[in-house]
């Protein structure tokens, strides 16, 4: 009997998960078009539906009626797999993220390290599909998308390293448990969590860090070649990869589902509240995002590739041995966390603009003038 429970149980978190996925990435599609037009000031999709809501719905009857081909000359195998597997990154995360308290699909020790491995599946079938292509624009999209993610997921692991530092555990539940009372690590450690989000960013190709598919110069990228719906699960999990990647943050930086009265409404074991407070979280981190994406133009790939490896990774590396040492050696090492995190998330924000600036010019300086 019980082990038909923990079938029933596997199969009811396997479909949440996918039903999160899919529904979170029509959401998504809808409120960043109309988010952006809002920031722009204009009206955004409204027809379809009271006040446009169902215009993704609309779109997605739009993918699956198009026609699907593939290249004379593609690997048809590979061609097929990569849209069908860069799903289970998304699908997978969740597993070990708790949603409210009592509702979690699975506590491993290995939570946090799970967390960033999972997330190579989206790198593999990236890969997978562009080379599978045979197309130079496919495959030039896919090599920018395999070399941006592989180097910034080092600051981000980086960064989940000193989240375990700190918690002293690897356990996601662990983690959440220990921000209780509003004692959230993105409160003690907000440059940790700005690397974090950034590399994150990266991590979903979103802009400015979208050079994979930049339409100006790699038509649509990885993606050139995919129609239809094979397209459709590329678009999907973009934007799907928006909510898992906030709520992601959310549980490892600002407490999960805690929030006031969270646990007010409680039955079959679940505290219903937390979920309200876990969503409107996730959907604060979602709108930044979308702002981000709308108001910084798109990096250049030697920027891109520099930022990573000539400015985050290093600086993660001195956050993590700063952070140690507090650790050890601070009596009260929560209040000398808190002030050197705020210190280097003011110093990162305010110097980085300058020292950029002044790096340019520099390089033009050096650069020579040839007269016509």
């Amino acid at each position: 009997m019980d082990i038909l429970v923990d079938i029933l149980r596997a199969v009811l978190f396997v479909v949440i998960a996918y039903a999160v996925v899919f529904v979170a990435a029509l959401v998504n599609i809808f409120y960043e078009r109309r988010f952006m037009a809002f920031i722009g000031d204009r009206l955004g999709p409204n027809r379809t539906g009271p006040q446009g809501v169902l215009q993704s719905v609309a779109d997605a009857f739009k993918m699956m009626g198009k026609e699907d081909f593939r290249p004379l000359l593609a690997d048809p195998v590979l061609f097929t797999l990569a849209p069908v597997t860069v799903m289970i990154g998304a699908v997978s995360i969740q597993l070990v993220i708790p949603y409210t308290g009592g509702f979690m699909a699975t506590s491993l020790n290995v939570g946090v390290i799970f967390l960033v491995a999972i997330t190579s599946f989206t790198t593999l079938s990236i890969l997978m599909g562009g080379w599978a292509s045979r197309n130079k624009y496919s495959l030039v999209g896919a090599l920018r998308a395999a070399a941006q993610m592989i180097s910034y997921e080092i600051p981000m692991l980086l960064s989940l390293l000193i989240v375990a530092m700190i918690v002293g555990s690897l356990r996601v539940d662990v983690i959440v448990a220990f921000q209780a009372n509003y004692e959230w690590i993105g409160f003690y450690a907000p440059f940790t969590f700005l690397m974090f989000y950034i590399a994150s960013i990266a991590e979903l190709n979103r802009g400015p860090f979208d050079l994979p598919e930049s339409e100006s110069e790699l038509v649509a990228g990885y993606a050139t070649e995919y129609s239809g719906m094979r397209f459709g699960m590329f678009y999907l999990n973009e934007y799907a990869g928006l909510t898992i990647m906030s709520m992601v943050a959310v549980t490892l930086f600002f407490g999960g589902w805690m929030g006031p009265w969270a646990g007010a409404i409680q039955f079959w074991g679940i505290e219903w509240i937390g979920i309200f407070w876990f969503l409107a979280k996730t959907y604060v981190l979602v709108s930044a995002l979308v702002w981000i994406r709308f108001s910084i133009p798109r990096l250049q790939v030697d920027q891109l590739m520099a930022f990573a490896w000539k400015i985050l990774i290093p600086l993660g590396l001195v956050n993590i041995l700063a952070t140690a040492a507090i650790i050890l050696w601070v009596p009260s090492w929560k209040w000398g966390l808190l002030v050197f995190g705020w210190v280097s998330f003011f110093a990162f924000v305010g110097l980085f603009d300058p020292i950029l600036k002044r790096r340019l010019r520099k390089q033009r300086e050096r650069q020579p003038v040839v007269s016509a």
